[in-house]
């Protein structure tokens, strides 16, 4: 026993004298997290970055001279050996960045606005800070995420004019999929067409159960009704504002009468038939930060 704590001790000296050149000359922190392990293609690959400045001195990013340029970069390796593009070499995360000495800023930044990230792979991510006024590259421990495409359940056509072509319109699918997340299969729905896509957004958990539904009414709008637990519905209505997809509606619904419920169009519009709204903390739960977003969600149309 006092072989091993003398080797131990040893051993944590040692370390101690390796980290202390990096310490003393580290002049900025990188934090680099992600908010899921695995995401649907296309759909935004959101990771947070939190800079924290060691350096004594105030550092400006995104000016034009030497003393107020900074950059943030990624190093984005693909297990394919593909690796993503970035897109724009002028982009920079750090644009309009100010730190005081001491203080720290967090980034939220969307991958695959700035890389090539949208076929199926696995990716390594690592950021790089470099600026004017600091000796070295700074750079975050390395993250990993996979970008995986989902099963087509369901597809639909919808029209819409076009910006640039009076008249026209283009066709632009809505299909609903499903999804391998890291924990569960899930419900997603992407509307694209031949060159752009347009939304993702992820649904709900996968059972099986009743068949999903995906109807349009003669607004346009998508409804969607999805069994997402042995008792319990969820119903979406979706509309286009321009070429955005936005949510307009999120309800729960179970059973008002033994039959599930399901959506008919025989009154002449859209409707849930065989439901009554569930009841938030008896019949479902939904998480607060899950709440906020879809309150957002629909506020923001």
């Amino acid at each position: 026993m006092k072989s091993l704590f003398h080797n131990n001790l040893a051993g944590v000296f040692l370390i101690a004298a390796i980290l202390t050149p990096f310490c003393a000359f580290s002049q900025i922190s990188l934090d680099l997290k992600i908010d899921k392990q695995r995401y649907l293609r296309y759909e935004p690959i959101a990771v947070s970055l939190t800079v924290t400045n060691f350096s004594g001195n105030t550092l400006e990013f995104g000016g034009k001279t030497p003393d107020t340029q900074g950059r943030i970069d990624f190093q984005i390796t693909s297990a394919s050996g593909r690796n993503p593009k970035l897109m724009n070499k002028l982009s920079n995360p750090a644009n309009g960045l100010t730190l005081a000495p001491g203080e720290s800023r967090t980034l939220q930044i969307y991958l695959n606005q700035y890389y090539d990230m949208q076929r199926e792979d696995s990716y390594s991510v690592t950021a790089f800070l470099n600026h004017g006024r600091l000796p070295r590259t700074h750079t975050s421990k390395q993250i990993r995420v996979e970008v995986q495409d989902g099963l087509p359940i369901l597809s639909k056509s919808i029209g819409l004019p076009t910006e640039r072509k009076k008249g026209l319109i283009k066709a632009i699918q809505i299909s609903l999929l499903r999804f391998a997340d890291t924990d569960e299969d899930i419900y997603a729905m992407r509307a694209e067409d031949d060159v752009n896509v347009y939304s993702v957004f992820r649904l709900g958990s996968f059972i099986d159960g009743e068949k999903p539904q995906m109807e349009l009414d003669d607004n346009s709008l998508i409804h969607v009704l999805l069994q997402i637990r042995p008792r319990l519905y969820v119903y979406y209505i979706f509309g286009f504002e321009e070429r955005n997809l936005r949510m307009r509606q999120k309800r729960f619904y179970v059973s008002a009468d033994g039959a599930p419920p399901s959506l008919n169009k025989d009154s002449g519009y859209l409707r849930v038939v065989h439901g009554a709204i569930a009841r938030e903390g008896i019949d479902y739960y939904e998480p607060k930060e899950e709440k906020a977003k879809t309150e957002e969600e629909v506020k923001s149309r």
